[in-house]
């Protein structure tokens, strides 16, 4: 079992955007003394709440600056063509793989935001297609020298001289963020890891995705034979939040996971119907999504029984759902630590990083929890 670290600079109340980008860097530092396998961002453009991250490549290069040891997955490049044009993408890519010594990977992610998508002017009726053909044409362009590509969707009439080379002599891993049992099927198929967003849909449906992902896998054929087979089932959390006792994890999440439900259920709402509007239909399971997460804006409790996602709670209640996801066939984590100001954030991650990656990883090697003993006035690890 692998653990990530994800931040997408949420602000909390009282702070600025340019505070919170520099908590985030010093957050991702942080994630890579305590040990996380990897650290990533999201792409977020014209959200009408407290995400900042509008620029992730600047974010990264900053992050591979100052740490030494951590893998930077892209969580994710939005792979389309009015945001992502494929030799921006490689030479973005290539360049972070300088700067961090081959500690790239490479996630992608198609649009769900409905914003963005009428800004700059998205079809949503093709993102599908689009993501397939600019992952195939990024990765040649990362390899292929000369590169040139001819597709339904890009014409580069090369030969081009894409610059500059990657530091790795390996393609980076691929992974997709995906959230329908369709998508964990046909990333298997292609033998692309999955970013798994459950997405406050409960255990049964994430137990269908795992088991959606494992079954294309059998038959995996990656896109051109351009990258390794990835079987990386990587399940996203948000949040992630542990404290000392379950009634203090839940007091400092409940306010920000409650009203990150309620911005999911109307944002899926409003993508899907933008795309039902042109004639699409391949956003059409978020409507069902967006009706089925309603009922839990309210109640935090409710939520975290019902959902994965939610992982909020004391050390040993988050290792037993964490056992529970990799019986299901999860191999990764993705931790969001975020929204809760950036001590308590700093704090969770170091729980995290003291007492459950450990249990999981090496349950017979660890000794008794003592967090309880802490108690609130405990002093930070590192901070």
């Amino acid at each position: 079992m692998k653990f990530g670290a994800i931040n997408e600079g949420q602000v909390t109340k009282g702070t600025t955007h340019a505070v919170r980008i520099q908590e985030v860097i010093d957050e991702a530092v942080h994630a890579d003394k305590l040990g996380f396998d990897y650290w990533g961002c999201s792409e977020q453009h014209l959200v009408e709440s407290s995400w900042t991250i509008s620029s992730p490549q600047a974010i990264y290069g900053a992050v591979a600056a100052l740490t030494k040891r951590i893998k930077l997955r892209t969580m994710s490049v939005i792979t389309l063509k009015e945001l992502g044009h494929p030799i921006l993408v490689a030479e973005r890519l290539a360049t972070l793989d300088a700067i961090s010594q081959g500690r790239v990977e490479f996630g992608t992610a198609r649009s769900n935001n409905a914003a963005y998508q009428d800004a700059f002017g998205i079809d949503p009726t093709t993102t599908r297609e689009q993501w397939r053909e600019t992952v195939e044409a990024t990765l040649r362009a990362m390899q292929e020298d000369p590169f040139s590509f001819k597709g339904e969707i890009y014409n580069i009439d090369g030969p081009f001289h894409v610059s500059p080379r990657p530091y790795s002599m390996v393609p980076p891993p691929v992974w997709t963020a995906a959230s329908s049992v369709e998508s964990h099927r046909l990333m298997g198929e292609l033998g692309i890891g999955v970013l798994s967003l459950e997405s406050f849909l409960g255990w049964d449906y994430a137990k269908d995705i795992a088991a959606a992902h494992i079954e294309g896998f059998k038959s995996a054929a990656p896109i051109g034979g351009l990258y390794a087979p990835n079987p990386g089932r990587a399940f996203f959390t948000f949040p992630c939040h542990v404290a000392e006792t379950h009634d203090k994890a839940i007091d400092q999440a409940r306010e920000s996971t409650l009203g990150l439900v309620a911005h999911l259920a109307d944002l899926y709402q409003t993508v899907a119907e933008n795309e039902k509007e042109q004639g699409g239909k391949s956003y059409g399971y978020l409507l069902d999504l967006a009706e089925k997460i309603l009922p839990f804006t309210k109640d935090i409790e409710a939520l975290i029984e019902h959902s994965p996602t939610a992982m909020v709670g004391t050390p040993d209640e988050l290792i037993e759902r964490i056992q529970r996801l990799e019986k299901m066939g999860y191999n990764e984590i993705i931790c969001k630590f975020d929204n809760h100001g950036h001590r308590n954030n700093l704090r969770a991650m170091e729980m995290f990083a003291k007492y459950v990656i450990p249990a999981v990883k090496h349950p017979s090697f660890i000794p008794n929890n003592d967090f309880e003993q802490r108690g609130v006035a405990a002093k930070s690890f590192l901070i």
